[in-house]
């Protein structure tokens, strides 16, 4: 085994960030998700295929985990 196969097996366990969107253009709730080695969550409306990034700031982001896309 070498370190590719224990990274993958690393990122396979550990759960992925996510926050909730409640797309407004729609009337539809998506979970949106947070690559580990990225700063911001990138999502689609699941209906329309709107797009949504949500930037992370790290020294003050907001302790809310769902938010609403108008």
């Amino acid at each position: 085994m070498d370190s590719r196969d224990n990274l993958e097996n690393d990122m396979e366990r550990t759960p992925r960030p996510y926050i909730g969107v409640m797309f407004e253009c729609c009337g539809v709730y998506q979970r949106v998700y947070r690559r580990p080695d990225q700063l911001e969550y990138r999502g689609r409306c699941p209906r329309c295929l709107r797009l949504v990034n949500v930037r992370v700031d790290p020294s003050s982001g907001s302790n809310e985990r769902i938010f609403r896309a108008r």
